[in-house]
């Protein structure tokens, strides 16, 4: 079964490989979805040929791209750019220098993640099988890195609340960079320990809280009328009117 090789932030890609204590899966092992998820609905609707020099637009490569520049080619194949090992996987820098475009970023903040394609898909008209040449358009694999960021960013908020309660309760104060490690380690994600990468993290983490509080107001699993309903006594201060 063939592979796609979606560009996306290191620490959700790390994230999305990490599936169970002790248990990460290598670059090269593709991250397979539920057909019942979200995510396999995006791939299912949004998967389709698409030629390798155009593959660039969405950042997301079919199997054909993607072994191309596994040898240092363009996408599209033709003359060796950089040499390369195949068997060493694929550094967004390596990407900016097979594309021809500008790494505005001083280190690799992106990854790779692969992910298993469905064997079949509907196109609309018929159903079709899947193969080396399919990849996901812009929108679509936009669409996906959303979901696998707020999936992240969830986690990582509980993860965060619970340590924040455990840490009253037994009447101290843990850190946020020490939230953050924990967190990083459970997951496995890689993480250097340098006085500025702990002072991003720091920051990184106020960010995706503020980020957390945007999904909990416009997520549609959190409109439960129960939860999202405002009675009076609310605005007002009070008790409740029973009577």
């Amino acid at each position: 079964m063939s592979n796609i090789y979606l560009c996306i932030t290191r620490p959700v890609a790390a994230f999305m490989r990490s599936q169970d204590v002790g248990d990460t899966l290598k670059p090269d092992e593709p991250v397979v979805f539920s057909p019942y998820s979200e995510e396999y609905s995006i791939l299912e609707a949004g998967l389709r040929v698409i030629p390798e020099s155009e593959q660039g637009a969405a950042r997301c490569y079919s199997q054909t791209a993607w072994q191309n520049m596994l040898c240092g080619r363009a996408p599209n194949g033709g003359k060796t750019i950089i040499k390369r090992s195949p068997d060493e996987w694929l550094t967004f820098s390596e990407l900016c220098a097979l594309e021809c475009v500008n790494n505005r970023y001083k280190r690799d903040s992106y990854d790779f993640l692969c992910i298993q394609m469905p064997r079949e898909i509907y196109d609309g008209e018929e159903v079709v099988r899947t193969g080396k040449t399919f990849t996901l358009d812009t929108k679509p694999a936009n669409d996906l890195r959303k979901v696998l960021r707020k999936m992240f960013v969830r986690t990582l908020l509980e993860f965060d609340k619970k340590s924040q309660r455990f840490a009253q309760a037994k009447g101290f104060r843990r850190t946020d960079v020490e939230i953050l490690e924990r967190f990083f380690a459970k997951y496995d994600i890689p993480v250097s320990h340098d006085q500025k990468e702990r002072d991003s993290i720091r920051r990184q983490l106020h960010r995706w809280r503020q980020e957390g509080e945007k999904y909990i107001e416009q997520d549609v699993l959190i409109g439960d009328e129960d939860i999202t309903r405002i009675d009076d006594y609310e605005l007002r201060g009070g008790i409740p009117d029973y009577n």
